[in-house]
């Protein structure tokens, strides 16, 4: 694109131009032109607002960059042009589903999205809008690097990874301490390992040197993970950018005098009708046309290397005819019967087809530049550019033989191939450069050594499999799927009905994932997910890191923003959406650890879902007890009010302090109960280390089994709770907030109380008799018995009371304690009393036995969860299974007097 000639978008000012060195892309590759802005509009350099009439400011003709003239000299951030040569090793960016990103913005344009349609990389916070998304530059965060070559990894240095914009409200430099934030533009700059914020003119001041930040203790470092790259990887999206309308319209709608025209960047593209469309005046003229053209393609190079061309279809055959200089756009699509918009070609000038130059970059080896440049021709083997790479390299004693050139090609992601050593790179380059410029720009070629050793093993979670089979019988219904692909079996649960499938061969673990992915057994779709692969003797001994679960159903469904939010503070690798094969991918992974943590995000059923199968773990876990956090999103939430995490998160809310608490938490024992139902009434012997929460045997003769953490309920209060869990199951789309969750049991509540001669539960100390360690327990009037363990319920009241009546006789309600506090309810106003902080329960007993006889059905529930129980005998006695969770400590307030550092 010429620098001094005056286009269709105003004088084009190159004050910084990109001088290309072999090996370095030496400046920011701009090209700016005066403009006069008819709103507010704000430096992308300092943030400032451009003040004036006339010519405020300055844009660059490719990427929207505004800055001052003042700031000319200094930006620093790359034109989106140039901005993938100076990516050394490209990672793919893993897309989320298409939203809409109110006050963020695209990160290729630089404009805000506003309302359109936009996606957002669940690593490494980068948006782009639909239409972007071919622009994207490759260079999201390795969160996994684990490299076998590398035995001593205690030097390694890991530094900062910036990405501009976006940044948090509050977020201030770590420089000069002045707010860096802005929503009025993409500016400043974020580390999206450490979290650290600067001004884009401060940033380059701070060691270049990442710790990972304050939640280091809890991070799991990316040279201890593996997870080889698959297709997979890079999440599909519903709309892509194929067949995103382009956005840009939006921007450049055509006025009376305008016209809008369509481009093609090659023969492929208009095959598969993939155009981006300009908005010109009609009597813009060819050259002005082309500088249009560029800019759509986001190509800042001489425009004497690049020519247009009109398409006419006639039929199934396609003519082009090259645009002449100074021919004007309204004398284009004459001949579109339809009233379509003119098509045009964007060609390559080829002035010589036979020879030109590629780049090879160096990948994993050591060499002191970035690539180098490599003239070639037409007959040029593989072998041959491999070694005149090494010579350039400096690489001369290497023999040839030892190395792969490998086709890299930075199409929405990352592809790679390995090119055989009789392929002639160029003419293919050519013909890419026919089908499509966009693509032949993105390819580029790398050195890799063959003996290299490559971690290319590949673990794969399946579930949903039938239960308790013989692990022969495992096998066989996966190798019926998988007849040509080599696998491998590591772990088979059988009582959860999944197992670890291990793969030596990416693609061969691909090919599998595909194949399970589509698969059934006795008509259950099978649950199938890539899972990392934890390198324990690369850890640090006290190295402790968190393991995330997020339950997007619970509560509020606020679970998908706030995986969102808590994968950009931490490794994605250690976050799991229970949704997606539950809590037992998460703990596998987890399992050879000597030591982490669990975060649970979720309500009291999660959590007791969590503690389930870490008691079926137990015996193929290093770490059978890990200390437990929650973050509440359920309705209740009572577990997570005893420890101190809150009543629940509220979209919005800060994870960061969540995190930081987590580190500084207290460690305490939490007692679990085993709770056993015989409907016959025949005695039952309680076994103290049954850890199956839900779980019964397939003989009727059997009790059902249940493991309770928070509490006990017989009576009314298990008669609204089931009450409100029949009108979730018939209507579940409407729960779907944690406000009209209360509203409903309120409600439920009220109908209850009205229902006085009909209430179900009004003879209930008539029809129960109870005994509390071998003593025979007298009950008042009653219509609801509790058995609590720890000192919250019904959503935070407080049931058994803190303070003591003067007997001596109570002791304060504690969840490690061992026992167990008998509470009775005499009715709903009782009830509403209670969660009102007016009363508490009536105190009955504390006991670590409790055996109770029911004379007829009655509405039960653990922890929660309710139904209705026949008649017959229940046994609750303490398990031998402790949980240990984390408290929630006060953090002291740093005192910053200035008197304290004198």
């Amino acid at each position: 694109m010429a620098t001094t000639a005056t286009s269709l978008f105003g004088t084009q000012v190159d004050l910084n131009p990109t001088a290309e060195k072999d090996g370095y892309e030496v400046g920011h590759g701009h090209i700016f032109m005066k403009k006069t802005f008819h709103k507010p509009t704000f430096c992308h350099h300092c943030t400032d607002m451009l003040w004036g009439l006339i010519g405020q400011g300055f844009i660059c003709e490719v990427c929207n960059f505004v800055s001052h003239e003042r700031c000319l000299e200094n930006v620093i951030s790359p034109c989106s042009s140039i901005a993938s040569n100076l990516i050394k090793d490209p990672i793919a960016h893993t897309w989320g589903e298409p939203d809409r990103f109110k006050k963020k913005f695209c990160n290729v344009c630089r404009r805000s999205l506003g309302d359109s349609l936009a996606v957002r990389c669940e690593v490494c916070e980068y948006y782009s809008h639909a239409a972007c998304l071919d622009f994207v530059v490759s260079d999201c965060r390795k969160i996994s690097c684990y490299d076998p070559n590398k035995k001593d990894t205690s030097s390694q240095v890991v530094l900062h990874h910036w990405r501009e914009g976006n940044l948090p409200t509050n977020a201030k430099c770590y420089v000069c301490k002045k707010t860096c934030a802005t929503t009025e533009c993409i500016a400043s700059m974020r580390c999206v390992w450490c979290g650290v914020t600067a001004h884009t003119g401060c940033y380059r001041s701070i060691t270049p040197e990442c710790n990972y930040g304050p939640l280091r203790e809890i991070f799991s470092i990316p040279n201890t993970v593996s997870m080889p790259k698959t297709n997979y990887s890079v999440k599909s999206i519903s709309k892509s950018a194929d067949e995103a309308t382009v956005e840009e319209d939006e921007y450049n709608e055509p006025g009376s005098d305008g016209a809008v025209i369509r481009l093609f960047d090659g023969n492929l593209s208009f095959k598969r009708r993939v155009s981006r469309t300009i908005s010109v005046p009609k009597d813009a003229q060819t050259h002005q046309l082309l500088e249009a053209a560029l800019k759509a393609y986001q190509i800042s190079e001489d425009a004497r290397s690049y020519y247009l061309a009109e398409i006419t279809e006639a039929g199934s055959h396609l003519h082009e005819r090259r645009l002449k200089a100074g021919e004007h756009s309204s004398n284009l699509g004459k001949n579109n019967r339809d009233g379509r918009p003119p098509s045009l070609f964007l060609r390559y000038e080829e002035k010589d087809l036979k020879r030109g130059t590629i780049r090879v970059y160096p990948g994993t080896l050591r060499v002191p530049v970035a690539y180098k440049s490599i003239s070639i021709n037409n007959f040029i083997s593989v072998e041959e550019v491999i070694e005149m790479a090494l010579h350039k390299f400096g690489l001369e004693d290497e023999d040839p033989e030892d190395y792969n050139l490998v086709e890299v090609l930075l199409d929405k992601g990352v592809q790679e191939r390995i090119m055989d050593r009789e392929e002639c790179p160029w003419p293919q380059l050519v013909e890419a450069r026919r089908n499509s410029l966009r693509k032949m720009k993105q390819t580029r070629y790398y050195l890799r050594k063959i003996k290299e050793k490559r971690h290319e093993r590949s673990q794969m979670y399946v579930g949903n499999l039938p239960i308790n089979l013989s692990d022969h019988r495992y096998k066989q219904i996966i190798q019926k799927h998988l007849i040509d692909v080599p696998f491998s079996i590591d772990v088979i649960y059988a009582q959860n009905g999944a197992a670890i499938l291990v793969f030596d061969d990416v693609d061969a673990a691909t090919s599998a994932y595909y194949i399970l992915k589509e698969a059934s057994v006795d008509d259950k779709q099978l649950v199938v997910l890539f899972v990392p692969e934890i390198h324990t003797e690369r850890m640090d001994e006290d190295s402790c890191p968190l393991l995330v679960f997020v339950n997007v159903k619970s509560g509020g469904c606020q679970g998908v923003d706030l995986i969102s939010s808590i994968k950009k503070l931490v490794n994605p690798h250690q976050v799991f959406d229970l949704d997606q094969g539950g809590p037992l991918p998460g703990l596998h992974v987890f399992s050879k650890l000597k030591q982490y943590r669990i975060l649970i995000c979720g309500g009291d059923g999660t959590v007791g879902w969590v503690l389930s199968l870490l008691d079926d773990m137990c015996q193929e876990s290093v770490c059978s007890r890990p200390p437990i956090a929650i973050l509440p999103l359920g309705t209740g939430n009572d577990l997570a009010r005893c420890l101190k995490w809150g009543g629940g998160y509220e979209y919005g809310d800060d994870i960061y302090p969540i995190l930081r608490a987590i580190v500084d938490a207290e460690e305490i024992k939490l007692d679990r109960w085993t709770v056993i139902f015989e409907p016959d009434g025949k005695l039952v012997e309680c076994d103290n280390r049954s850890n199956s929460s839900t779980s019964s045997s397939g003989n009727d003769d059997m009790p059902n089994m249940f493991v309770m953490n928070n509490y006990f309920g017989i009576g009314i209060d298990a008669d609204v709770c089931l009450a409100f869990h029949m009108k979730r199951v018939e209507n579940p789309e409407k729960f779907q907030s944690r406000i009209y969750n209360k509203g409903v049991y309120f409600k439920v509540s009220v109908r209850k109380m009205m229902q006085r001669e009909r209430r179900s539960c009004k003879d209930l100390f008539r029809d129960l008799k109870v005994e509390v360690d071998g003593q025979k327990l007298e009950l008042p009037q009653l219509e609801g018995l509790v058995l609590l363990n720890i000192g919250s319920w019904g959503s935070g009241a407080d049931i058994w009371g803190q303070d003591d009546d003067g007997s001596g006789r109570w002791k304060r309600s504690s969840p490690s304690d061992g026992l167990l506090e008998v509470i009775g309810l005499t009715g709903i106003v009782h009830m509403g009393q209670i969660q009102s902080g007016l009363r508490t329960g009536v105190r009955l007993a504390q006991g670590s036995h409790i055996r109770i006889w029911m004379n007829s059905d009655m509405p039960v529930q653990v922890d929660g969860e309710p139904w209705m129980q026949l008649a017959g005998q229940v046994v609750i006695t303490r398990s031998a299974l402790q949980a240990t969770m984390l408290k929630k400590t006060k953090i002291q307030r740093r005192n910053t007097d200035p008197q304290i550092h004198c």
